[in-house]
């Protein structure tokens, strides 16, 4: 009798160690550093996920628990682990344009940006647009000579390219720099000494002689701006794809959008739709469109019925 219970003993404990975990985890990170940004237990070592949400943390030996048949498993070897960042304020669709047009993030001077200038002048058609994103005056080592309200001027800019309108954003999306040929096609230019006209809710900078040094602030960047070809669908499409896959890479899992259109909103949601939307968004927007604003006071806010 005692050999039988023995028996059944032993076959029960087989089963259940076969049969894994009652609720197993769809993958699991172990081995690691893991910050919780939890006060209560601030630090662990290993994370059990199932159904994009964290199941489980502690320790290795007790996440191993979560380990079923069909279950990831992801040795960190000893690396950190944080949660997903989340961006407070930036502009998505400028992320992914940035990827299609001229870098200028990491440029470390005025002379290499007129350098990358060049090289997209030299490979273009005369009258293109060469149109880029990302500078930022006060990043680079060195400034250049001459500057008029901490910002650099346009004349190197218009050398290299004098037939080809050229037009940067700002890392900022609150300035942007133009160069001789974007200010004339949009009528900004030094008439008899005069300085030109003022912009309502921006500023086209001048120096002392009332030259347009190719600065625009704020609002006055239309001014170039809605001169630059429109951008297509296919291409918006690209731009968000490539914006989708920066924030991934960066780990950045939920975004602030700082004020788009109804287009924006339009693309994100088609996203959506097509299991394509890989990171969180809340969209504020855009100031410069009343009616749009109108329209969105009657509706109220949209909230998404799942998560994103």
């Amino acid at each position: 009798m005692k050999k039988i219970f023995l028996f059944l003993f032993a076959a029960l404990f087989a089963w259940a160690c076969a049969s894994g975990p009652e609720n197993p985890a769809d993958s699991v990170f172990i081995n690691g550093i893991v910050y919780t940004v939890d006060e209560s237990n601030p630090k662990a070592e290993a994370v059990a996920v199932k159904d994009g949400l964290i199941l489980a943390v502690g320790t290795t030996a007790e996440i191993q628990e979560y380990i079923g048949e069909n279950t990831e498993v992801i040795d960190l070897e000893g690396k950190t682990m944080t949660p997903g960042f989340i961006e407070s304020h930036a502009h998505l669709m400028g992320i992914g344009y940035n990827k299609l047009e001229l870098d200028l993030m990491y440029v470390k001077t005025y002379d290499e940006l007129v350098e990358k200038v060049a090289e997209a002048v030299a490979k273009a058609k005369p009258g293109d647009w060469i149109t880029g994103r990302g500078w930022h005056q006060d990043k680079w080592i060195q400034k250049p000579e001459k500057m008029v309200k901490g910002f650099q001027t346009n004349e190197p800019l218009n050398a290299v390219s004098p037939d080809n309108p050229v037009f940067l954003r700002h890392a900022s999306g609150h300035a942007s720099f133009a160069n001789a040929k974007a200010l004339e096609l949009a009528g900004i230019a030094n008439l008899k000494g005069e300085r030109p006209g003022e912009v309502e809710g921006g500023e086209i900078i001048v120096d002392d002689l009332g030259n347009p040094t190719g600065v625009l602030t704020e609002r006055a960047s239309n001014l170039v701006a809605r001169l630059v070809p429109e951008e297509t669908p296919e291409r918006a499409e690209e731009a968000l794809t490539l914006a989708l896959q920066e924030l991934v890479e960066k780990g950045i899992t939920s975004f602030h959008d700082a004020g788009s259109g109804q287009d924006v909103i339009d693309l994100v949601q088609k996203f959506k739709d097509e299991g394509k939307l890989t990171v969180r968004q809340y969209i504020m927007l855009t100031g410069r469109q009343p009616e749009l604003l109108e329209e969105w006071y009657k509706k109220g806010p949209m909230i998404d019925s799942e998560d994103h």
